[in-house]
């Protein structure tokens, strides 16, 4: 798998999940790449034509390895996005005074990069969980995301994601869904990016997202190694359903635009 189009990497981090997963979800176009056995450190060409011509940085392993990294690189500029391991500013701080754009201020957003992989157990209400197909499927996911999660950043509709949900009726019944995951695989045998994971909010903290991710988690390691989600450092309440699904933590990011 390629993991990188513009930059050929060593075998170390073009088989790194972290690598494998974001650079075929996002279409990878890097101009420019240093490593060494406990950083990568990537520029990457910004693609979006909703975007200004530019390009962003993105940093795997260990955070002052990755600052370290910034320092020998030289003039970044012109960057717009950066993700980084958390605790690259702080340790660009006690590296040097002179710490270079954009690293000189704080970051934006603190998230976590998931993964799972291995089959989770069992969960209670999975039998209330079914894919969501064709166009009555998704017209349901649709109008469920826009009570359950409004700001989901997986569209229904999105070429080759599925979806699943969690209706109120077992065992065929035609209840309302009271909960939705949709998965993003936009890149054939490529890991699944799991988003838009929603629970009405009149029917959380019942289990709804545990079993619905589940039943998506299996799906998705019939088909790759591993399933991806990425989540904001402080949803507590998230990061104890992903857990109990069976995700752990593979890298804790720290983003800015």
């Amino acid at each position: 798998m390629i993991a990188a189009v513009g930059v050929e990497l060593p075998p170390r981090w073009a088989s790194h999940p972290l690598v494998v997963t974001e650079s075929a979800h996002h279409a990878w176009d890097a101009s420019d790449a240093w490593w060494d056995d406990d950083a990568l450190l990537l520029r990457l060409r910004r693609l979006a034509p909703s975007e200004p011509p530019g390009y962003g940085l993105y940093g795997v392993g260990d955070a002052e390895a990755v600052a370290r990294l910034i320092l020998a690189a030289g003039p970044l500029a012109p960057v717009g996005r950066t993700t980084v391991p958390r605790g690259t500013r702080a340790a660009l701080a006690r590296l040097t005074r002179d710490v270079p754009a954009p690293f000189d201020r704080p970051a934006d957003g603190q998230w976590d990069w998931m993964m799972a992989d291995h089959t989770p157990d069992p969960l209670p209400g999975e039998d209330r969980v079914e894919e969501l197909t064709g166009p009555e499927g998704l017209a349901e996911a649709s109008a469920a995301l826009a009570v359950a999660h409004p700001d989901g950043e997986l569209a229904v509709g999105q070429a080759r994601s599925r979806w699943w949900g969690w209706r109120e009726s077992p065992g065929g019944g035609r209840g309302a869904l009271r909960g939705v995951v949709g998965a993003d695989r936009r890149v054939p045998h490529a890991p699944w990016v799991l988003g838009s994971i929603g629970t009405d909010p009149a029917w959380r903290r019942r289990g709804v997202a545990a079993a619905t991710t589940a039943v998506a988690v299996r799906a998705g390691l019939a088909e790759a190694p591993f399933v991806t989600l990425g989540m904001y450092a402080d949803n507590d309440a998230a990061r104890r359903t992903y857990e109990r699904v069976g995700f752990v933590v593979a890298q804790a990011n720290e983003s800015s635009r």
